[in-house]
């Protein structure tokens, strides 16, 4: 049996961060994080299932720009998350934003937009 694929998130606020987990999980995906930092989000950068990356853009030391960059770099696909009205990110303006509080389904619809594997289903 194959491992599901690894969805990476990168959020800052703790209490976020365990919703979008427990939402990526649902869906059947492995989570990795949330890694509230640009440094531990790199630091899980060579996990062999990783597919795909759900960033919050503002870090509370930081942002996740450089994470962006490595994901680019390597050819993962991601999305931005964030509460902020408006943001930047040079460089990226052809990068899904998704608005927080996103709905599981809006965070279904953009990994599946950018990956081809189904999700394993969830045994309970």
């Amino acid at each position: 049996m194959t491992s599901p694929p690894a969805i990476l998130t990168v959020e800052d606020a703790f209490l976020v961060g365990l919703q979008l987990k427990r939402d990526v999980e649902s869906l059947g995906y492995e989570v990795l994080g949330p890694a509230a930092t640009a440094e531990a989000a790199l630091a899980l950068l060579d996990h062999p299932n990783l597919a795909f990356a759900i960033l919050d853009i503002n870090l509370g030391e930081g942002n996740s720009i450089p994470v962006a960059t490595a994901l680019q770099d390597r050819g993962i696909p991601f999305v931005f998350i964030t509460g902020y009205r408006s943001v930047d990110v040079a460089g990226f303006e052809h990068t899904e934003v998704i608005r927080k509080p996103a709905s599981a389904e809006q965070i279904l619809s953009a990994i599946t937009k950018s990956i081809s594997l189904p999700p394993s289903p969830k045994i309970d």
